[in-house]
């Protein structure tokens, strides 16, 4: 089967729950900043630092949540016929190149290199590293493959019945 969850963090602004929080304690008493605007740097190092934590502390939010997910699959032993795949649209800039935010030329490494992680129950390969492009255009094509490949799979059995 396939499930797909579109979340919208980590994305500005960065706020979470205290507990998330509270991983990432600073020292911080300005007002509340958690949405850097897409602009050239000119904070302090004290509010640079202050908005890492509170990105960091989506982050590791958004990572809780996500491993939830990775357990029911394992619960439910849904490895062995779910295609699994996490990736995200962009990245974006916390200060690198002096720049906050995603909309900047030339789209650096921390822009345009975006994780993506991909199961497929059909290779049973763990663990692998691959050096080829992928564009986030390539996903419909491999969701396709992999419902037609599970949809036939399942005619197959219903013929048996």
């Amino acid at each position: 089967w396939f499930c797909q969850i579109e979340t919208f963090d980590p994305h500005e602004p960065f706020f979470t729950q205290k507990h998330y929080q509270d991983l990432y304690p600073h020292d911080w008493d300005g007002s509340t900043w958690d949405w850097p605007g897409y602009e050239k740097v000119t904070q302090d190092r004290t509010a640079i630092e202050h908005m890492r934590f509170q990105f960091a502390s989506l982050v590791s939010m958004c990572d809780r949540h996500l491993g939830r997910v990775l357990d029911v699959m394992d619960e439910l032993d849904l490895w062995k016929d779910t295609l699994l795949i996490v990736n995200t649209d962009h990245g974006f800039l916390m200060n690198e190149h002096d720049w906050w935010g995603k909309c900047r030329m030339p789209f650096w490494q921390e822009i345009a290199h975006i994780p993506l992680w991909i199961w497929d129950p059909r290779s049973g390969k763990r663990g692998e590293q691959r050096q080829a492009l992928v564009q986030t255009i390539d996903l419909a094509p491999t969701l396709l493959e992999f419902v037609d490949m599970m949809g036939n799979r399942l005619s197959g059995l219903l013929k048996k019945i």
